[in-house]
């Protein structure tokens, strides 16, 4: 009886309510896509710790000091709006062109992650504080849920970087730059690709898939754990009061 009085009180959701947890199963996979993708763009170790792994130097035929000098300096140029330059390395005012056009993306992916994070944290204060009520599908929380939905997604994705990685490479680059063809270096006159090779993008690839795997693995198992724990709660309640 118990239980049913519950799932009874979970239907009856303010408007509000209902609205909020929507707004959270969509907003979950961006935060997470978002913040794992934000790791190789924007922390720099992760390229310096690859250079060593994927043996950059010895594959470029750059020392590694003139490997990290070009890519600090490119970070600098995207993130901190430096005068572009590549180190000691050749470069093209097209090779320029492109990574000017990859600004906006990586700043896209700050601001997801920065706003995504922040409503789902003053959604989580507000849950505890009981000025919004959880409005739940089955009990389960709408987190949960989006983490499933973002497990769905890269779960295609990883399976078409099995299936060719090649092929999804350029169809992101067509997505992410339509009508653009300035992301296509040339080894000799933009030499930037020879210390960004496709290995390291694959890694970064693989980096990106297995945090977000991580994090929604654990979204989910959360919220399907306290599911568990509620619904024992709610029985053991049920037996006292039949024992009473």
């Amino acid at each position: 009886m118990i239980y049913f009085l519950y799932m009874e009180n979970e239907l009856k959701k303010r408007p509000i309510d209902i609205i909020c947890s929507i707004l959270v199963f969509l907003v979950t996979p961006f935060f997470f896509i978002s913040v794992s993708a934000l790791i190789p763009c924007a922390f720099r170790p992760f390229y310096y710790i690859s250079v060593d792994t994927l043996n950059i130097p010895e594959e470029s035929g750059y020392e590694r000091e003139v490997c990290i000098e070009a890519y600090d300096d490119v970070m600098n140029f995207i993130w901190e709006g430096a005068e572009f330059k590549t180190g000691q390395l050749k470069w093209t005012e097209e090779e320029k062109g492109h990574f000017e056009d990859c600004k906006p993306l990586f700043f896209l992916q700050l601001g997801l992650a920065i706003s995504c994070g922040t409503y789902l944290l003053v959604y989580l204060i507000l849950r505890k504080t009981k000025v919004l009520r959880p409005a739940r599908f089955r009990d389960v929380s709408s987190i949960a849920y989006g983490g499933i939905a973002t497990l769905v997604f890269v779960g295609i994705v990883g399976l078409m970087a099995l299936i060719d990685f090649d092929q999804l490479f350029v169809i992101f680059h067509m997505i992410a730059f339509p009508g653009k063809d300035n992301w296509t270096f040339s080894p000799t006159s933009e030499e930037i690709i020879n210390i960004l090779p496709e290995n390291f993008f694959l890694v970064c690839a693989v980096f990106i898939i297995g945090l977000t795997v991580i994090l929604s693995a654990i979204a989910v198992g959360v919220g399907f754990g306290l599911r568990t724990k509620r619904f024992k709660k709610l029985k053991e309640q049920e037996a006292k009061e039949e024992v009473a």
